[in-house]
């Protein structure tokens, strides 16, 4: 085959049948002449003399079944596997007793005579072993960096809560103190610089208090997100929609009372969430067993008091909103009357609050149902010890 390159072939066997590779990559559309008695190939692809036309002939040591055999193209080469008419051990390949250079054995393949089905089957499952302890391995590899991606992921997440939790305790215990020492300083003249002092401060803490709701809802939280949803857009119109608006509204009591109310339920929150990202086994006993007891006992006459206060400041702004018409719009015939809104919105908190406190009193008597069970079981297993020490 003159200018045609010849490729290397590696073969093998079995008793009823032969193998062939020939070592060409890209192959598309090879020529095949195959009969009882050889092989004729030539294709076009990318061998050991690079990108060109590869080709050769053989004749069989014996007969083989044209008609049963079959050849495929893969990426890495041609691939024939030729069944033998006699279904006997061959002693070479080629009718010439000298072997071809181009002809390799394929010793992953290849089965001597002598080779029992014991010996193939127990190589074979070798193999499948050994493919298993590398899958294995593959899987554990990969559960490691998963794990270390969720250790990284919950390490950012706990510094991310914590900073959160940190930030609003410390906001909240300013706008706190700050009315608490006022008022003891100034008594009632302290109310007309409320707002002064503290009102930048509550605002930032408020806004920032969506962020709970995100947290929920995306699952940095076990929580549920109606509630501190709830919460904080009750929240919020107040603040932004009654008081902020009207400046009449800041030096009155009720504003430093709602302050300090909203503040105080914080001062006490927070703490409780900053402990547990620490860790209760990380704090003394005592501080985390006040901690929650503050956490699930105060709401108890600070949130329907919060709850009064936000509907008297309502009451209390609504003759100024009439006054100033702020907020209120006339379209054509119909008219929006932002004064009226408000008072509807006083339906709107008392169902709100009232969810909320419902939802209070369940996660109360969910902890206080808990710390019964373990009071219990400790109380169980000191009457074994008891009873084990006495036998």
């Amino acid at each position: 085959m003159a200018g045609v390159y010849t490729p290397f072939v590696y073969w093998a066997q079995r008793k009823d049948k032969l193998s062939l590779k020939v070592d060409l990559r890209d192959v598309s559309d090879p020529n095949v002449q195959l009969d009882e008695y050889g092989l004729t190939f030539r294709a076009y692809g990318f061998g050991a003399k690079g990108q060109h036309e590869y080709g050769f002939q053989m004749d069989f040591f014996k007969q083989v079944d044209p008609e049963k055999s079959m050849y495929r193209t893969t990426p890495q080469g041609v691939e024939f596997m030729l069944m033998k008419q006699d279904k006997q051990w061959w002693g070479r390949l080629v009718e010439q007793e000298k072997r071809p250079g181009f002809l390799k054995v394929d010793f992953d393949k290849w089965r001597d005579e002598g080779d029992s089905e014991s010996e193939a089957e127990e190589e074979k499952a070798k193999r499948l072993e050994a493919y298993r302890q590398e899958s294995l391995k593959k899987f554990e590899e990969e559960m490691k960096e998963e794990m270390e991606s969720r250790a990284a992921i919950k390490y950012l997440k706990t510094w991310w809560l914590f900073a959160y939790n940190f930030f609003q305790f410390m906001g909240y215990s300013f706008i706190f103190f700050s009315c608490v020492i006022r008022y003891m300083m100034y008594h009632r003249d302290s109310f007309k610089n409320t707002w002064e002092f503290t009102g930048q401060m509550v605002i930032t803490c408020q806004l920032m208090s969506f962020l709970e709701y995100v947290h929920a809802e995306v699952g940095l939280v076990n929580s549920k997100p109606l509630f501190p949803l709830l919460q904080t857009l009750g929240r919020n119109f107040i603040l932004f929609m009654v008081i902020y608006p009207e400046e009449l509204m800041y030096p009155l009591p009720v504003v430093t009372y709602l302050f300090t109310t909203w503040s105080c339920i914080e001062v006490v929150r927070y703490p409780f969430y900053l402990f547990n990202l620490i860790g209760k086994e990380n704090l003394p006993a005592k501080v985390f067993k006040v901690s929650q007891w503050l956490r699930y006992t105060i709401w108890i006459p600070l949130y329907p008091l919060g709850f009064l206060l936000e509907a008297y400041c309502i009451f209390t702004a609504v003759p100024y909103y009439e006054r100033s018409n702020k907020f209120s719009y006339q379209f054509d015939k119909v008219r929006f009357h932002y004064p009226l809104m408000m008072k509807l919105y006083l339906m709107m908190l008392a169902a709100g609050g009232t969810m909320l406190m419902k939802y209070m009193v369940r996660q109360r008597r969910r902890k206080a149902a808990v710390k019964r069970g373990k009071e219990r079981e400790r109380a169980t297993q000191e009457k074994a010890a008891a009873h084990q020490h006495i036998d």
